[in-house]
């Protein structure tokens, strides 16, 4: 009985991670962007239009792309039933405005492009959506307000807390 259990057991630990810090570090990350990913909906006309979904990366452990001295936002625009001839077309950055803790003053915002590689760490990105990078100086409260406004919908506020 002995023997058999001391097999079983070597047998599992055989079937074991065998990079275990490197599988723990990305599945980590991504615990951490689903977590700190929040969605909203912009209707017209009673009907969804489009998806907006917004990633705090601060909350993120991710060194490479996460800069703490700044408040980074990972924002996503998907237009809902855009058919295939206008499935590339893009809503401008100049008809978007995003502000952060009630205010625009300092927020920059550039596209990112559909192969940007901070998109890997960002949860469900997809091709066919718009991103973009939204970024303010730190900001010394635990609660952050991020709202977007596309012309012509109505204003999207979503709040986030630091520290996950």
């Amino acid at each position: 009985m002995k023997n058999i259990l001391l097999v079983v057991v070597l047998f599992l630990g055989g079937c074991s991670y065998k990079h275990d810090s490197l599988y723990v570090g990305s599945k980590k990350t991504t615990e951490q962007g689903v977590a700190n990913t929040k969605k909203i909906e912009l209707p017209k006309k009673g009907k969804p239009k489009i998806f907006v979904t917004v990633t705090y990366l601060n909350s993120i452990e991710n060194r490479k792309f996460v800069d703490k001295n700044l408040e980074q936002f990972v924002v996503g625009i998907h237009q809902v039933g855009m058919d295939l001839q206008n499935r590339h077309k893009k809503i401008p950055l100049n008809s978007i405005e995003f502000n952060i803790d009630n205010s625009s003053i300092f927020v920059s915002a550039k596209e990112l492009k559909p192969d940007d590689r901070i998109l890997n760490i960002v949860p469900a990105s997809n091709p066919w959506s718009q991103y973009f990078l939204v970024q303010t100086p730190k900001i010394e409260k635990n609660f952050i307000d991020f709202s977007v406004e596309i012309y012509p919908y109505s204003l999207a506020v979503l709040k986030f807390e630091k520290d996950y």
